[in-house]
């Protein structure tokens, strides 16, 4: 037994994640109290603190990093084995330190991350009654959103003539994502987390023709924003991205957590962000279900917030092709690998919940 236990115990991790895989979503209640508010805090909340002292982006350094590295193992084992006397045994160390590294790797994957998409979801976490709306529902949600961001884009004090731009630096406006968390944190304590900031990736550019706009790494716990991107979506995507952080998994909640956040900030740079996305969700949910009506939502827009959304146009336009195909096509499989059947579609199911909330607010 002995001897079984040492050759092959570095798989014991990967087959304690293919259970939790399998069993977990059975029991939500395990998923919610036991890991994404015990160990998942427990593990992440320090490592991300670490890491967010850091400014610069260790998941970028990773991936700039990754390719170089594997080259140079694969040569120093290339040598090592060709000097060794005793191939044979030289190739079941590698081996072995390879499947316990991918072992532990998957383990810490389903700890860090993969765990909180059995928990509870929001809408229960929240109390929201996501049952379906109307189309009116829909078009007045689109009209408080169109007026809250043409309110906070007022309060910028920005030229309608121009497009929205910091007025502080990157590192700055990044680190104030936390700040609309603070009262959901009160009322929701699941939410709380001791990370201090989303990092800025000086490669923004070149992953733009990724289609990515942001990046949460479960190892590093570590959130990461694409800054190549419009100035105006960039705080949105800092408050999507430190709602993984939070023990969130689904896009869509991250999406809804990313918005209440950003309307409850007191940096109206962030109020706006977080009013333009979500109107840019609900108005297109509203163009399918009524054409006419979504027209109507079209006065409410600000010769400021049509510039914007232009620019966002553009920057999806220009960086269009091959690569951001396949970068899709992986994000979605990841996401219906996690037991989400629609992919990368759910994202646009914030609006549910966006909904949700102006139904609960009307009570």
């Amino acid at each position: 037994m002995k001897k079984f236990f040492k050759r092959f115990w570095v798989f014991i991790p990967l087959i304690l994640a293919v259970a939790m895989y399998f069993i977990l979503p059975h029991f939500p209640a395990v998923c919610e109290y036991v890991f994404s508010r015990g160990l998942f805090k427990l593990i992440t909340v320090p490592i991300g603190f670490v890491a967010s002292l850091i400014p610069i982006s260790l998941t970028e350094l990773l991936a700039v990093l990754a390719l170089p590295a594997l080259v140079t193992v694969i040569a120093v084992f290339a040598v090592k084995l060709a000097k060794s006397r005793h191939r044979r045994k030289t190739l079941l160390k590698a081996g072995k330190f390879t499947a316990g590294f991918l072992s532990i790797a998957c383990f810490m994957y389903m700890v860090c991350h993969g765990v909180n998409y059995y928990r509870y979801p929001i809408e229960t976490l929240m109390n929201l009654d996501t049952s379906q709306k109307t189309p009116d529902d829909l078009y007045n949600a689109c009209v408080i959103l169109a007026q809250g961001a043409a309110q906070a884009r007022e309060e910028l004090e920005i030229p309608d003539s121009e497009p929205f731009t910091f007025s502080e630096s990157l590192y700055t406006e990044l680190s104030r994502a936390n700040d609309g968390y603070k009262q959901l944190v009160s009322e929701y304590p699941f939410l709380w987390t001791s990370i201090l900031r989303v990092k800025p990736v000086i490669l923004s550019e070149p992953w733009s023709y990724t289609g990515i706009t942001g990046m949460y790494f479960p190892l590093f716990a570590e959130c990461n924003a694409n800054t190549a991107q419009p100035d105006y979506a960039i705080p949105f995507t800092a408050a999507h991205e430190s709602a993984h952080s939070r023990g969130i998994a689904f896009e869509n909640e991250c999406n809804f957590l990313a918005f209440l956040s950003c309307i409850n900030s007191t940096y109206p740079e962030y109020r706006y962000s977080g009013y333009m996305e979500a109107f840019v969700y609900c108005s297109n949910a509203l163009y399918s279900y009524d054409p006419e009506l979504w027209r109507g939502t079209q006065q409410y827009l600000t010769n400021g917030m049509y510039l914007d959304f232009s620019a966002m146009n553009e920057y999806i336009d220009s960086y269009k092709g091959k690569v951001s195909e396949v970068s899709e096509t992986v994000n979605d499989t990841f996401i219906k690998v996690q037991g989400v059947e629609d992919g990368v579609f759910s994202y646009d199911r914030v609006t549910e919940l966006i909904l949700a909330y102006y139904a609960r607010s009307k009570m």
